[in-house]
């Protein structure tokens, strides 16, 4: 009997340190490399848990349940060490508001279970606390990571006040249900404060997170703002030159009989090498102002053709193959910037492919009508290194300072109601844009 008590206390120590862990693991962000630094930190969990469970058969249960919380924090600050990337108030942050919900969870198991004591409680306080972490877990994942990686990119040294608050509500629940005995060992008469209490918690947590979540909200808005307007300055920049280019090879077709008077003015003064130099200057000028018809609607044809003939001259093999009608009911400069981007990202990631590697990239372009509403659906494909790190679903820029482009073409997929879509698998990266026109 005593010893499947024991057995069942260990169980709940094992069920807290991957408690822990997984709540770290759902919100915190990694470091390199990430399978070996959770390889490192299981291993210490599992000695740990050695040295625990031959302390409870020594020196008795109340004893280890004594020891629970000050190895809990020992075990956090390994995990901090050891496995995450974030800033120092970001991780206790995170380690204070773990310990906060568990003791929570802890003290409503402790609730729910009936009156009865010895195994029976224990295998009752076992469930109760499996599905009350199973679900805040699932919570964590599903909804609270992106919102709460959003705030940690924005928010700088206000992280320090806000860990000082959990650190507080944490003393505060400790106090509550610690002292002067541990609650579960005598008569519960201490509800209406934990109630209290944590629902001062709860309170605080939101007014402090929906605060910060309007500011960064406007900042977003206002660094969205800022990025599509630097982009559409670049790209009628560029429209306006690639006009200027076709209008400079109309005049040189217009021009060309006064072309050939000078050739003809050349070769009758026996000026053969002067004309064949002024005829191969003139061929050059003519062939770089001249737009190949990639598709009707002008302002991606010129994208598309400057670009394409950038990749060509880096030995880049390109298809194309773009539907775009010449009325496409989208801004010119909105579609120019995302085409160019996306050109020039996949330049920038074939270059960086080993050398041996066959480089291509592939862009697929069609305007559809569906139920009345028209779509236009834009797939660029091309060889990639195998190193293309994954944030939030956006590839991480390998320039100081990138990422604009991508960011870019997200913005305006949600001016169109659309989305955005980067993947890499075997050496080909793949961006996907559907619009809704």
């Amino acid at each position: 009997m005593r010893i499947l008590l024991g057995v069942l206390v260990l169980l709940r120590f094992l069920q807290t340190a991957a408690y822990v862990s997984l709540f770290f693991f759902s919100l915190i962000e990694l470091k390199e490399p990430k399978r070996k630094r959770v390889a490192i930190t299981v291993a210490i969990y599992i000695a740990v848990a050695g040295a625990y469970c031959a302390f409870l058969f020594a020196y008795g249960q109340e004893m280890a349940e004594r020891l629970i919380i000050p190895v809990e924090i020992g075990l956090c600050l390994l995990l901090l060490i050891i496995c995450s990337a974030d800033k120092w108030a970001v991780s206790l942050f995170v380690m204070f508001t773990q310990f906060n919900l568990y003791l929570g969870i802890c003290y409503l198991s402790d609730v729910c279970t009936t009156e009865a004591s010895g195994l029976t409680y224990q295998f009752e306080y076992l469930i109760y606390r499996t599905v009350l972490f199973g679900a805040l877990l699932l919570f964590n994942f599903k909804y609270l990571r992106p919102r709460f990686r959003r705030l940690v990119k924005v928010v700088g040294k206000e992280w320090h006040l806000i860990t000082l608050a959990a650190f507080f509500f944490y003393v505060l629940e400790a106090i509550i249900l610690y002292y002067p005995r541990i609650y579960w060992y005598e008569a519960d008469n201490r509800w209406h404060l934990v109630v209290s209490s944590y629902l001062v918690f709860f309170s605080v947590y939101w007014l402090i997170f929906r605060s910060i979540s309007a500011i960064v909200g406007k900042y977003e808005a206002q660094e969205r703002e800022r990025i599509l307007a630097q982009q559409n300055k670049l790209w009628e920049e560029q429209l306006e030159e690639q006009k200027n280019a076709v209008n400079a090879a109309r005049r040189d077709r217009h021009d060309l009989r006064h072309h050939y008077d000078t050739l003809l003015s050349m070769l009758e003064g026996g000026k053969t090498q002067e004309a064949v130099s002024y005829l191969n200057a003139q061929t050059l000028r003519t062939e770089s102002a001249v737009l190949s018809g990639v598709c009707q609607h002008p302002a991606a044809n010129a994208i598309l053709s400057r670009w394409a003939a950038r990749a060509r001259q880096n030995g880049i093999k390109t298809e194309i193959h773009a539907n775009i009608p010449a009325n496409l009911p989208m801004d010119g400069v909105a579609l120019a910037g995302i085409l160019a981007n996306s050109f020039e990202n996949a330049v920038e990631g074939c270059l960086r492919t080993p050398k041996g590697t066959e480089r291509f990239i592939s862009v697929n372009i069609a305007y559809f009508v569906y139920n009345g509403a028209g779509k236009l659906h834009i797939v660029f494909e091309n060889a990639c290194a195998d190193n293309i790190v994954f944030e939030s679903g956006f590839p991480k820029s390998q320039k100081p300072g990138g990422g604009t482009g991508t960011r870019s073409i997200h913005y305006t997929a949600e001016r169109y109601n659309g989305m955005v879509e980067f993947t890499s698998e075997s050496g080909v990266f793949r961006m996907r844009v559907l619009l809704h026109l």
